[in-house]
């Protein structure tokens, strides 16, 4: 099956749509659901969200066990494949068929769509593929107008409290996609692995560990990972300290080698977001000022693919904490 990327619809395509949207029917709404996702499930049923960052608490009645689901975030993407839910999938990023990101990549790569860029995607590309369920974080921050269209147009939308930037946010927003698409139990096995796996891995708390800096390829350049990030609370389980705090630096953006250089941490993470490798991160590290840092001349640098240390790998963080722990224990 070939694959389609989105298009801009029109109004009007978008009006049709709308009122004929219940009546719509596919071939895909009459395939079985995966075994994985096969325990007796009671339907319809009333989801209740906890109110998020800047957010109120609500709820998501959802009519029936949903079999065209549009993931609109890499994570959730992830986890509906890691219920045994991917063939429920119509829409994905594209990003999550990036080996150095997803792990479920042969199951997505049957996915009928997908989408480059998240911030440019519209409701009216959304309700085209004809979705019975969408899910969503609140990452980009056109989540709300794009959920409100979607529920005018009588498609249920999962609209998760918080992005994906801790595990307290990760376990939450499993069990909410568990709940809404029936893989309540799948979801339940889900957060004790990952909650579990971390508490196993983690180092002893300690407030003198090392001060590593965590950079990441991003938009085609080295990015700085700062603030509140999932990254950053496996290096504080891991024993170090992140160093990009003492700057005073509390977002993720673009990192000067000078920043660098000021920072002289006792280690540096490397984040391949897109199976890159080194490349972005080369004329960087080759800056005289920063190949001269000890961190470097003495190759304190640890290199991770973005699905060990993102929110995304699920288990997979499990593991990337453990190579971070032991990593951080040489430093």
């Amino acid at each position: 099956m070939k694959r389609a990327r989105l298009v801009t619809v029109s109004a009007a395509t978008l009006t049709a749509l709308t009122l004929t949207l219940s009546g719509c029917a596919t071939a895909n709404d009459k395939k079985p659901a995966p075994e994985a996702a096969t325990q007796e499930v009671a339907w319809p049923r009333t989801i209740d969200i906890p109110a998020g960052a800047g957010g109120e608490a609500s709820t998501l009645t959802i009519e029936a066990e949903p079999k065209r689901i549009a993931a609109l975030d890499y994570e959730s993407a992830e986890v509906i494949a890691e219920l045994g839910l991917a063939d429920h999938l119509v829409l994905i990023p594209e990003a999550v068929l990036n080996p150095a990101l997803g792990g479920h990549v042969e199951e997505l790569e049957k996915v009928e769509s997908t989408f480059p860029v998240a911030m440019e995607i519209q409701a009216e590309n959304v309700i085209a593929l004809n979705p019975d369920l969408v899910v969503m974080s609140p990452r980009h921050g056109n989540e709300a107008p794009i959920a409100d269209v979607l529920q005018q147009a009588g498609i249920s939308a999962l609209q998760l409290p918080d992005s994906w930037s801790s595990s307290k946010a990760l376990i939450t927003n499993i069990d909410l996609i568990g709940q809404a698409t029936g893989g309540d139990e799948q979801a339940d096995t889900l957060q004790t692995e990952i909650k579990e796996g971390l508490k196993n891995e983690a180092a002893e708390s300690t407030d003198d560990g090392p001060r590593v800096m965590v950079l990441t390829n991003q938009a085609g350049r080295p990015f700085v990972t700062a603030g509140s990030a999932y990254p950053i609370e496996l290096l504080g389980l891991s024993g170090a300290q992140n160093v990009a705090a003492e700057l005073g630096i509390d977002r993720t953006g673009p990192i000067s080698a000078e920043q660098l250089v000021q920072a002289n941490p006792d280690g540096i993470v490397l984040i391949d977001m897109n199976g890159t490798g080194d490349r972005m991160f080369t004329e960087l590290l080759a800056n005289p000022a920063v190949a001269s840092l000890s961190a470097i001349s003495n190759e304190k640098v640890l290199r991770v693919e973005g699905r060990q240390v993102q929110a995304l790998g699920l288990t997979a963080t499990v593991d990337g904490l453990s190579q971070l722990t032991d990593w951080v224990s040489t430093l």
